[in-house]
């Protein structure tokens, strides 16, 4: 490029100085002051000359450097593909530089000149420095665009007179003038500035807020722009998040002591030196006082009530926590349950046995194996039973009690009996006799296989005996026994009745 510049390196002038005042004198600018715009660009012709051009459109005027070898010319073509009437610049081996109009694989005319330059020789190379208006002298004369962009270019070299070039000394290349002004404002940090007070920017004081310039000139002529911004610091008020504290509970805030709902304020400064204001919000949670329903309790029973297991009545006071960490009181009461009205459960006297009961209007019941502990079948009974005299058939034969229930009540449960259900007088197998009996009863086994337990049980489901069957045939003593009906039933389950006089 032109030697006569020295790039990157800023400089103060009178422009400069004169833009200075220009901006500062208005608070806020709103546009850029308008630069020259400057298009360079390089290009390599062939493997020994090469091209700088600079165009300056502020000056409309366009600088080249112009590289060669000395030992002869060489030349180059502006804005052409062909040598037909090509705008040409010739730097001559002896130094000299002439514009000439070519013509159709011609050397042309010699057009009256429009440049200055200068030819510097140095180890085998020749440099022209040349100047010359952006417009062209004539219409032969070659004129540079405003917005630079690309140019064609015909080049070529020969022998020490300007003449034929021959096929290998020439060819064809392009060139890009680029914008070199077209640079981004640099942007200074922002200067923070309280309420009231002022700053120095660019060598003057302001005090408002916006947005200031200061304008510089770069040595290829291009306007270099300085943008500050100035803003106010204004005083900040920070909200602290809130604090809450249980009713009858302290927080110091400030360096002070809080036991009430507030909002406290205290004032700090910034960084910049301005005001900040901080503010504390306090809110006060009160204890949670509640009174809940009482519930009920069966004597012998435990209920779980706020939060423990209750076998006692009486008033209960739970002392919990909400859930912001405040007292929470809950009252409640624990009563004892009516108990529900069975009237009076026994076993009937009669072949199949059952329970009579007299219960409250809206009562159920289920019937519990005695043997097992395990409910029969929690479907049974759910028919509201009526007041007086309902008899409920056991599930089957065997050990059973009958459980009465009534929402909002106790339950009641009978004791257990033993319910037989169409026991036979006599079964394949096995002879009772005599029948009925008295002191004693003989009891005869068919396919004996061992000894065999056996129990004698009363019509009321009370056990009066158990034994064990050591041979096929055997007496049993009853003479101890009341009259009455009984059962026998052994161990494989057979069940017979007997009579006793």
């Amino acid at each position: 490029m032109n030697p006569r510049y020295s790039p990157g390196v800023f400089y103060f002038s009178r422009y400069q100085l004169i833009m200075k005042n220009l901006v500062l004198s208005l608070s806020l600018l709103i546009g850029v002051p308008l630069q020259a715009q400057i298009y360079q660009g390089s290009a390599q012709l062939g493997t020994s000359m090469s091209l700088d051009i600079s165009l300056n459109t502020n000056a409309d005027s366009v600088s080249i450097e112009f590289s060669g070898p000395s030992s002869g010319y060489y030349a180059v073509g502006f804005g052409a593909t062909s040598m037909t009437n090509a705008y040409t610049i010739v730097v001559n081996a002896n130094g000299t530089v002439a514009e000439r109009k070519l013509g159709n694989h011609q050397g042309g005319n010699t057009l009256s000149s429009s440049i200055s330059y200068n030819a510097v020789t140095a180890s085998g190379t020749r440099t022209a420095y040349i100047d010359r208006a952006r417009a062209g002298a004539s219409g032969n004369h070659y004129t540079f665009s405003l917005n630079g962009g690309s140019i064609n270019l015909i080049w070529a070299k020969g022998g020490t007179s300007f003449g034929n070039h021959g096929n290998s000394n020439r060819g064809f290349a392009s060139i890009n003038l680029v914008d070199q002004c077209n640079l981004p404002i640099t942007t200074l940090a922002i200067q923070n500035i309280c309420l009231g007070d002022s700053v120095q920017v660019f060598g003057q004081w302001v005090s408002q807020p916006g947005i200031y310039y200061d304008s510089l000139s770069t040595p290829i002529g291009c306007d270099s722009i300085v943008q500050q911004s100035v803003q106010y610091t204004a005083p900040i008020l920070n909200t602290l998040p809130s604090l809450s504290i249980c009713q009858g509970d302290s927080v110091q805030i400030f360096g002070a002591w809080v036991s009430t709902a507030t909002t406290l304020y205290d004032s700090l400064s910034t960084p910049a030196g301005c005001d900040s204001v901080v503010e504390q919000e306090v809110f006060v949670n009160a204890t949670v006082s509640n009174t809940i329903t009482a519930t009920g309790l069966c004597a012998g029973d435990s209920v779980f009530y706020l939060n423990a297991w209750r076998t006692d009545t009486g008033a209960v006071v739970y002392n919990g926590v909400t859930t912001l960490g405040c007292d929470s009181i809950i009252s409640g009461r624990v009563e004892y349950l009516p108990a529900v009205d069975t009237g009076s459960i026994w076993v009937a006297p009669f072949t199949d046995a059952s329970v009579y009961i007299g219960l409250d209007t809206g009562a159920t019941y289920y019937w519990f194996n005695c043997n097992t502990g395990a409910f029969v079948d929690t479907t049974m009974g759910t028919d509201t039973l009526n007041w007086g005299n309902d008899f409920l058939q056991a599930p089957d034969t065997g050990y059973y009690a009958a459980i009465i229930v009534k929402p909002g009540y106790c339950s009641d449960t009978s004791a257990c009996y033993y319910f037989y259900m169409d026991v036979p007088e006599h079964d394949y197998g096995i002879s009772l006799r005599p029948v009925p009996a008295t002191t004693e009863l003989y009891v005869s086994l068919e396919n004996f296989g061992g000894p065999l337990s056996y129990e004698i049980i009363h019509i009321n489901g009370k056990r009066v005996t158990v034994g064990v069957l050591k041979e096929s045939q055997e007496f049993i003593d009853l003479s101890r026994y009341a009259s009455g009906m009984y059962l026998l039933r052994l161990e494989d389950g057979r069940t017979m009745k007997f009579m006793k006089e």
